[in-house]
């Protein structure tokens, strides 16, 4: 058997590759995790934008229609319902006011609030589909806003707490009569 002979000042690295793995694991999982929870976190946005956008599109389809609202959060709920990586808190439909220069405004008088299961969160509803204006030239705007909470899925960001947010769509109603 062959004795291993270190020169001078030369020693066995096993114990310098063990503290250097001890020290860098660490930190990769952290930077994974966080990678990882950053891009659920933009799912999440995403999906929140395109079920508000969504909304509108079917809102400003639907026009006056009785059940306009009904649908509306429906077509959300099956957007955002397809994943569970956050928690819708409200739907609003509101109408918007233009003002001279064509900036939209809500109108705190017509703002309409749901559940995402379709439960009025207002009662009775301040701006039910049948008082819209679908006139062609005149048609009122109308506003979807979804008000979501993510929460984060790796336990470093715990501390953090959840992020509530919104995803916000304008868009005018289609005219019924010309």
């Amino acid at each position: 058997m062959e004795t291993v002979r270190f020169s001078r000042g030369h020693t066995p690295r096993r114990g310098q590759t063990m503290t250097e793995f001890a020290l860098v694991v660490p930190v990769l999982l952290l930077l994974i995790m966080g990678v990882l929870d950053g891009a659920l976190l933009m799912f999440s946005v995403g999906t929140a934008r395109y079920a508000s956008s969504e909304g509108s599109r079917v809102a400003s389809q639907m026009g006056n229609a009785a059940n306009t609202d009904m649908v509306v959060v429906g077509v959300i709920q099956s957007t955002v319902g397809t994943t569970r990586l956050f928690d819708v808190t409200e739907v609003d439909i509101y109408k918007l006011d233009q003002d001279g220069n064509g900036n939209l405004t809500p109108d705190p008088t017509y703002f309409n609030r749901y559940a995402l299961d379709g439960t009025p969160l207002i009662s009775p509803e301040p701006w039910p589909p049948a008082k819209r204006n679908v006139g062609n030239g005149t048609s009122d705007f109308i506003g979807v806003t979804i008000k979501y909470t993510y929460t984060w899925k790796a336990g470093f960001f715990t501390p953090l707490g959840p992020i509530k947010t919104t995803a916000v769509s304008y868009v005018r109603l289609e005219p019924q009569s010309y």
